[in-house]
């Protein structure tokens, strides 16, 4: 290889730097992933446990440290549109997820190429 030991140095520290991150960006979104599906799964339950209520029952909202009286019908339909906002939020960090598990897959491609190719070319 006619590449310096310095530039080849700089090649492989910018791999791993990509491949670092790439990492850390696919644990942060699966951890955000996860987040957003128990949230999901608290509303859904909440949601359940409330439609199984009669229509005049008195019900409460929590508001930081207190409770506000709420119609049945206007609770349900907010975690409704919760819910839909969090399957909106999922698609996302999904395609997020997809793409850094690529990137990393790719910058680790690209980092044991180099590295086969310099062990190569100092058995040669």
């Amino acid at each position: 290889m006619s590449i310096s030991e310095e530039a080849l140095g700089k090649i492989v520290h910018d791999l791993q730097s990509k491949l670092q991150e790439a990492t850390r960006m696919v644990a942060s979104v699966q951890a955000q992933i996860q987040t957003r599906e128990r949230e999901k799964r608290l509303s859904e339950l909440t949601n359940k446990e409330l439609s199984a209520l009669k229509s005049d029952t008195v019900t409460y909202k929590s508001v930081g440290k207190m409770f506000i009286q709420e119609p049945l019908k206007d609770l349900t339909g907010e975690l409704s549109s919760r819910v839909k906002g969090i399957d909106e939020d999922l698609t996302a960090l999904d395609k997020k997820r997809i793409y850094w598990e690529r990137n990393q897959k790719e910058a680790q491609g690209n980092l044991q190429e180099l590295i086969r190719q310099i062990t190569m070319a100092q058995g040669a």
